[in-house]
Protein backbone atom coordinates (compact mmCIF):
# COMPACT_ATOMS: atom_id res chain seq x y z
CA UNK A 1 0.00 0.00 0.00
CA UNK A 2 1.10 3.42 -0.88
CA UNK A 3 2.03 5.84 2.18
CA UNK A 4 -0.83 7.93 2.35
CA UNK A 5 -2.99 5.04 2.87
CA UNK A 6 -1.37 4.57 6.32
CA UNK A 7 -1.58 7.54 6.73
CA UNK A 8 -5.23 8.12 6.56
CA UNK A 9 -5.84 4.70 8.49
CA UNK A 10 -3.68 5.89 11.51
CA UNK A 11 -5.93 8.89 11.27
CA UNK A 12 -8.58 7.64 11.50
CA UNK A 13 -7.74 4.41 13.93
CA UNK A 14 -6.74 7.17 16.38
CA UNK A 15 -10.31 8.54 16.26
CA UNK A 16 -9.71 12.51 15.02
CA UNK A 17 -13.14 13.80 14.59
CA UNK A 18 -14.24 17.55 13.65
CA UNK A 19 -16.71 19.74 16.04
CA UNK A 20 -20.37 19.47 14.91
CA UNK A 21 -23.40 21.71 15.59
CA UNK A 22 -26.71 20.72 17.38
CA UNK A 23 -28.38 19.17 14.55
CA UNK A 24 -26.04 16.91 12.51
CA UNK A 25 -27.46 15.31 10.10
CA UNK A 26 -27.35 11.63 8.46
CA UNK A 27 -27.07 10.46 5.19
CA UNK A 28 -27.66 6.65 3.49
CA UNK A 29 -25.89 5.41 0.91
CA UNK A 30 -28.69 2.96 -0.87
CA UNK A 31 -27.98 -0.29 -3.17
CA UNK A 32 -30.47 1.24 -5.08
CA UNK A 33 -31.60 -0.80 -7.84
CA UNK A 34 -34.29 -1.87 -10.53
CA UNK A 35 -36.92 -3.62 -8.82
CA UNK A 36 -39.62 -2.51 -6.43
CA UNK A 37 -37.77 -5.14 -3.56
CA UNK A 38 -34.64 -3.33 -3.36
CA UNK A 39 -36.38 -0.22 -2.18
CA UNK A 40 -38.45 -1.86 0.82
CA UNK A 41 -35.78 -3.67 2.35
CA UNK A 42 -34.44 -0.22 2.84
CA UNK A 43 -37.77 1.19 4.85
CA UNK A 44 -36.81 -0.70 8.21
CA UNK A 45 -33.51 0.79 8.59
CA UNK A 46 -35.01 4.62 7.29
CA UNK A 47 -37.69 4.13 9.87
CA UNK A 48 -35.56 2.97 13.03
CA UNK A 49 -33.18 5.93 12.09
CA UNK A 50 -35.67 8.23 12.50
CA UNK A 51 -36.94 7.10 15.47
CA UNK A 52 -33.58 7.07 17.14
CA UNK A 53 -32.58 10.31 15.66
CA UNK A 54 -36.22 12.52 15.34
CA UNK A 55 -34.32 15.59 15.28
CA UNK A 56 -31.72 14.71 12.51
CA UNK A 57 -32.37 15.06 8.79
CA UNK A 58 -32.08 12.39 6.75
CA UNK A 59 -30.20 12.31 3.06
CA UNK A 60 -31.25 9.38 0.45
CA UNK A 61 -28.31 9.14 -2.41
CA UNK A 62 -29.09 6.58 -4.81
CA UNK A 63 -27.11 6.01 -8.19
CA UNK A 64 -30.64 5.60 -10.10
CA UNK A 65 -33.88 7.38 -10.23
CA UNK A 66 -35.39 6.12 -7.67
CA UNK A 67 -37.01 9.25 -5.41
CA UNK A 68 -40.69 8.23 -5.62
CA UNK A 69 -40.16 5.54 -3.89
CA UNK A 70 -38.63 7.77 -0.67
CA UNK A 71 -40.04 11.26 -1.05
CA UNK A 72 -43.28 10.47 0.11
CA UNK A 73 -41.40 9.14 3.41
CA UNK A 74 -41.85 11.60 6.53
CA UNK A 75 -38.53 9.69 7.64
CA UNK A 76 -36.87 11.22 4.20
CA UNK A 77 -36.22 14.74 4.14
CA UNK A 78 -34.07 14.73 0.93
CA UNK A 79 -33.11 12.37 -1.75
CA UNK A 80 -30.05 12.96 -4.16
CA UNK A 81 -29.39 10.38 -7.36
CA UNK A 82 -25.73 11.33 -7.48
CA UNK A 83 -24.05 9.53 -10.70
CA UNK A 84 -20.01 10.18 -9.98
CA UNK A 85 -18.12 10.38 -7.09
CA UNK A 86 -18.30 14.66 -6.92
CA UNK A 87 -21.75 14.23 -7.19
CA UNK A 88 -22.14 11.80 -4.55
CA UNK A 89 -19.20 14.03 -2.27
CA UNK A 90 -21.39 17.04 -2.62
CA UNK A 91 -24.61 14.84 -1.56
CA UNK A 92 -23.17 15.13 2.33
CA UNK A 93 -23.84 18.16 3.78
CA UNK A 94 -20.96 20.07 5.89
CA UNK A 95 -22.85 19.54 9.38
CA UNK A 96 -23.35 15.36 8.62
CA UNK A 97 -22.21 13.66 11.84
CA UNK A 98 -23.20 9.89 10.44
CA UNK A 99 -22.80 8.12 7.10
CA UNK A 100 -24.33 4.55 6.68
CA UNK A 101 -23.36 2.76 2.87
CA UNK A 102 -25.47 0.09 2.51
CA UNK A 103 -23.08 -1.00 -0.33
CA UNK A 104 -20.73 -4.29 0.40
CA UNK A 105 -18.78 -4.30 -2.84
CA UNK A 106 -17.11 -0.63 -3.46
CA UNK A 107 -14.31 1.01 -1.76
CA UNK A 108 -15.65 4.69 -2.89
CA UNK A 109 -18.06 5.30 -0.08
CA UNK A 110 -15.42 4.49 2.80
CA UNK A 111 -13.11 7.20 0.82
CA UNK A 112 -16.44 9.36 0.59
CA UNK A 113 -16.72 9.03 4.93
CA UNK A 114 -13.35 9.72 5.01
CA UNK A 115 -12.41 12.72 2.83
CA UNK A 116 -15.56 14.20 4.50
CA UNK A 117 -14.13 13.12 7.86
CA UNK A 118 -17.51 12.10 9.05
CA UNK A 119 -17.61 11.00 12.85
CA UNK A 120 -19.97 8.01 12.58
CA UNK A 121 -19.30 6.25 9.87
CA UNK A 122 -21.56 3.00 9.41
CA UNK A 123 -20.76 0.31 6.66
CA UNK A 124 -19.75 -3.44 5.76
CA UNK A 125 -16.41 -4.76 6.55
CA UNK A 126 -15.78 -7.23 3.15
CA UNK A 127 -12.63 -7.66 2.77
CA UNK A 128 -11.52 -4.47 1.39
CA UNK A 129 -8.65 -2.35 2.01
CA UNK A 130 -10.91 0.58 3.41
CA UNK A 131 -12.96 -1.44 5.78
CA UNK A 132 -10.80 0.39 8.56
CA UNK A 133 -12.69 3.36 7.80
CA UNK A 134 -15.51 2.37 9.53
CA UNK A 135 -15.85 2.96 13.12
CA UNK A 136 -19.10 0.85 12.88
CA UNK A 137 -19.23 -2.11 11.07
CA UNK A 138 -20.85 -5.41 10.20
CA UNK A 139 -19.42 -8.42 8.34
CA UNK A 140 -20.92 -9.07 4.98
CA UNK A 141 -22.33 -12.16 4.92
CA UNK A 142 -24.20 -13.01 1.33
CA UNK A 143 -26.39 -15.52 3.64
CA UNK A 144 -28.15 -13.05 5.48
CA UNK A 145 -31.35 -11.39 4.51
CA UNK A 146 -30.36 -7.67 3.08
CA UNK A 147 -33.30 -6.39 5.32
CA UNK A 148 -31.45 -7.95 8.57
CA UNK A 149 -28.19 -7.35 7.48
CA UNK A 150 -29.21 -2.95 7.25
CA UNK A 151 -30.81 -2.84 10.42
CA UNK A 152 -27.50 -5.26 12.02
CA UNK A 153 -25.15 -2.66 10.94
CA UNK A 154 -27.21 0.40 12.37
CA UNK A 155 -27.82 -1.50 15.84
CA UNK A 156 -23.53 -1.31 16.29
CA UNK A 157 -24.46 2.52 16.54
CA UNK A 158 -27.18 1.90 18.92
CA UNK A 159 -28.87 -0.80 19.98
CA UNK A 160 -32.34 -1.86 19.66
CA UNK A 161 -34.53 -4.90 18.95
CA UNK A 162 -34.46 -6.02 15.42
CA UNK A 163 -37.68 -7.92 14.62
CA UNK A 164 -39.37 -5.24 16.56
CA UNK A 165 -37.77 -2.41 14.37
CA UNK A 166 -38.96 -4.10 11.25
CA UNK A 167 -42.54 -4.50 12.58
CA UNK A 168 -42.51 -1.24 13.73
CA UNK A 169 -42.06 0.05 10.19
CA UNK A 170 -44.65 -2.04 8.74
CA UNK A 171 -46.52 -1.40 11.71
CA UNK A 172 -46.51 2.92 10.42
CA UNK A 173 -47.05 1.98 6.91
CA UNK A 174 -50.65 -0.01 7.91
CA UNK A 175 -51.06 3.40 10.00
CA UNK A 176 -51.53 4.89 6.81
CA UNK A 177 -54.37 2.99 4.96
CA UNK A 178 -56.70 5.87 4.22
CA UNK A 179 -59.73 3.24 5.45
CA UNK A 180 -60.80 0.15 6.81
CA UNK A 181 -59.44 -3.12 5.32
CA UNK A 182 -61.19 -6.28 5.49
CA UNK A 183 -58.76 -9.02 7.00
CA UNK A 184 -57.79 -12.27 6.14
CA UNK A 185 -56.74 -15.69 6.81
CA UNK A 186 -54.30 -16.06 4.48
CA UNK A 187 -52.37 -14.27 1.99
CA UNK A 188 -51.27 -15.05 -1.58
CA UNK A 189 -48.51 -13.07 -3.03
CA UNK A 190 -48.20 -14.85 -6.63
CA UNK A 191 -46.43 -11.77 -8.13
CA UNK A 192 -42.52 -11.60 -9.58
CA UNK A 193 -42.30 -8.72 -11.57
CA UNK A 194 -38.20 -9.93 -12.94
CA UNK A 195 -40.55 -12.87 -15.33
CA UNK A 196 -42.43 -15.88 -15.28
CA UNK A 197 -39.46 -17.48 -13.81
CA UNK A 198 -40.55 -16.29 -10.04
CA UNK A 199 -43.91 -17.37 -10.60
CA UNK A 200 -45.45 -20.47 -9.03
CA UNK A 201 -48.70 -19.63 -10.68
CA UNK A 202 -52.62 -19.44 -9.71
CA UNK A 203 -53.28 -23.54 -10.30
CA UNK A 204 -50.67 -24.33 -7.61
CA UNK A 205 -52.20 -21.40 -5.58
CA UNK A 206 -55.34 -22.77 -5.75
CA UNK A 207 -54.14 -26.51 -4.72
CA UNK A 208 -52.90 -25.35 -1.98
CA UNK A 209 -55.68 -23.37 -0.71
CA UNK A 210 -57.74 -26.55 -0.88
CA UNK A 211 -55.20 -28.21 1.16
CA UNK A 212 -54.89 -25.29 3.40
CA UNK A 213 -58.81 -25.55 4.43
CA UNK A 214 -58.53 -29.43 5.33
CA UNK A 215 -56.16 -27.88 7.89
CA UNK A 216 -57.44 -24.49 9.11
CA UNK A 217 -61.36 -24.78 8.80
CA UNK A 218 -63.68 -24.24 6.10
CA UNK A 219 -64.57 -20.92 6.88
CA UNK A 220 -60.83 -19.92 6.10
CA UNK A 221 -60.46 -16.95 3.98
CA UNK A 222 -57.60 -16.29 1.36
CA UNK A 223 -56.07 -12.83 -0.44
CA UNK A 224 -54.11 -12.98 -3.55
CA UNK A 225 -52.15 -9.49 -3.44
CA UNK A 226 -51.77 -8.47 -7.26
CA UNK A 227 -49.73 -5.63 -9.27
CA UNK A 228 -50.48 -4.33 -12.58
CA UNK A 229 -47.96 -6.73 -14.28
CA UNK A 230 -50.52 -9.97 -12.76
CA UNK A 231 -53.52 -9.79 -15.46
CA UNK A 232 -53.15 -13.28 -16.64
CA UNK A 233 -53.33 -14.24 -12.72
CA UNK A 234 -56.18 -11.90 -12.46
CA UNK A 235 -57.81 -12.80 -15.00
CA UNK A 236 -57.36 -16.87 -13.77
CA UNK A 237 -58.71 -15.61 -10.46
CA UNK A 238 -61.70 -14.05 -11.45
CA UNK A 239 -62.48 -17.18 -13.23
CA UNK A 240 -62.98 -19.56 -10.46
CA UNK A 241 -65.09 -17.41 -9.39
CA UNK A 242 -64.52 -18.63 -5.60
CA UNK A 243 -66.17 -16.72 -2.59
CA UNK A 244 -63.24 -17.56 -0.11
CA UNK A 245 -60.92 -15.68 -2.46
CA UNK A 246 -60.26 -12.26 -1.97
CA UNK A 247 -58.61 -9.96 -4.87
CA UNK A 248 -55.99 -7.04 -3.43
CA UNK A 249 -55.37 -5.09 -7.21
CA UNK A 250 -52.93 -2.76 -7.48
CA UNK A 251 -53.80 -1.11 -3.68
CA UNK A 252 -51.68 1.05 -1.74
CA UNK A 253 -48.46 -0.32 0.30
CA UNK A 254 -50.18 0.86 3.59
CA UNK A 255 -53.14 -1.73 2.74
CA UNK A 256 -51.01 -4.58 2.33
CA UNK A 257 -49.08 -4.00 5.46
CA UNK A 258 -52.20 -4.04 7.25
CA UNK A 259 -53.09 -7.28 6.14
CA UNK A 260 -49.98 -8.68 6.79
CA UNK A 261 -50.10 -7.96 10.18
CA UNK A 262 -53.20 -9.48 10.67
CA UNK A 263 -52.69 -12.41 8.70
CA UNK A 264 -51.83 -15.73 9.86
CA UNK A 265 -49.92 -17.04 7.02
CA UNK A 266 -48.44 -15.36 4.12
CA UNK A 267 -47.29 -17.54 0.88
CA UNK A 268 -45.26 -15.56 -1.46
CA UNK A 269 -43.07 -15.66 -4.68
CA UNK A 270 -40.06 -13.96 -5.00
CA UNK A 271 -41.48 -10.69 -5.48
CA UNK A 272 -41.53 -6.76 -3.76
CA UNK A 273 -44.43 -7.40 -1.51
CA UNK A 274 -42.72 -10.27 -0.07
CA UNK A 275 -41.09 -8.00 1.97
CA UNK A 276 -43.71 -6.35 3.87
CA UNK A 277 -44.83 -9.60 4.71
CA UNK A 278 -41.24 -10.82 5.83
CA UNK A 279 -40.81 -7.66 7.92
CA UNK A 280 -44.55 -8.36 9.39
CA UNK A 281 -43.00 -10.70 11.21
CA UNK A 282 -45.57 -13.50 10.59
CA UNK A 283 -45.46 -16.68 9.54
CA UNK A 284 -44.42 -16.72 6.01
CA UNK A 285 -42.95 -19.18 3.70
CA UNK A 286 -41.56 -18.10 0.63
CA UNK A 287 -41.32 -19.50 -2.98
CA UNK A 288 -38.07 -19.84 -4.88
CA UNK A 289 -36.65 -20.82 -8.02
CA UNK A 290 -33.36 -21.07 -6.46
CA UNK A 291 -31.47 -20.86 -3.33
CA UNK A 292 -31.40 -16.82 -3.06
CA UNK A 293 -30.74 -16.04 0.74
CA UNK A 294 -30.05 -12.45 0.43
CA UNK A 295 -34.12 -12.42 -0.13
CA UNK A 296 -35.05 -14.41 2.97
CA UNK A 297 -35.48 -13.89 6.31
CA UNK A 298 -34.45 -17.13 8.07
CA UNK A 299 -36.47 -17.27 11.24
CA UNK A 300 -38.15 -20.10 13.22
CA UNK A 301 -41.62 -19.30 12.02
CA UNK A 302 -40.24 -18.70 8.09
CA UNK A 303 -39.63 -21.64 5.56
CA UNK A 304 -37.72 -21.22 2.34
CA UNK A 305 -38.89 -23.76 -0.37
CA UNK A 306 -37.18 -24.31 -3.86
CA UNK A 307 -37.22 -26.89 -6.62
CA UNK A 308 -35.20 -30.38 -5.69
CA UNK A 309 -32.08 -31.38 -7.65
CA UNK A 310 -30.27 -29.03 -9.75
CA UNK A 311 -32.41 -27.60 -12.46
CA UNK A 312 -34.86 -23.75 -11.14
CA UNK A 313 -37.28 -24.34 -12.03
CA UNK A 314 -39.92 -23.01 -9.94
CA UNK A 315 -42.61 -24.74 -11.33
CA UNK A 316 -40.67 -28.32 -10.01
CA UNK A 317 -41.98 -27.23 -6.21
CA UNK A 318 -45.04 -29.57 -5.77
CA UNK A 319 -47.83 -28.31 -3.22
CA UNK A 320 -47.08 -31.23 -0.83
CA UNK A 321 -43.90 -29.52 0.18
CA UNK A 322 -45.26 -25.85 0.61
CA UNK A 323 -48.39 -27.68 2.22
CA UNK A 324 -45.65 -29.20 5.09
CA UNK A 325 -43.76 -25.60 5.03
CA UNK A 326 -47.40 -23.67 5.93
CA UNK A 327 -48.04 -26.13 8.46
CA UNK A 328 -44.39 -26.14 10.22
CA UNK A 329 -44.38 -22.33 10.28
CA UNK A 330 -47.84 -22.33 12.17
CA UNK A 331 -46.90 -24.88 14.34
Amino acid sequence: MPRWYYRVRHSFQAGITPVYNNMPGIVVFIRSMAFFGDQLVTYPLLHQLNKLYPHSPITVVAHDPVEQHYTHLPWVHRFVQANNWREKYRAIPADTDIVIALHHSSEQYALLAAAKRIRSRLGFKNKRAFDFVWNHAHKKDINDYIGLANLQLLNTLHAFDLMEAARGCIQWLAGQKPGRTEHTDVMFMVGGGAGAFKRWGVPNYTALADRLIQHMGSQTTFTFVLGPAEEEELSQLKALNRPEFKLLVSRPLSEIADLALHAKLIVANDCGPSHIAQNACVPYVGLFNEANPEWFWQRSNTRAVIPDGPVSDIQRITVEQVEQACLAVMA
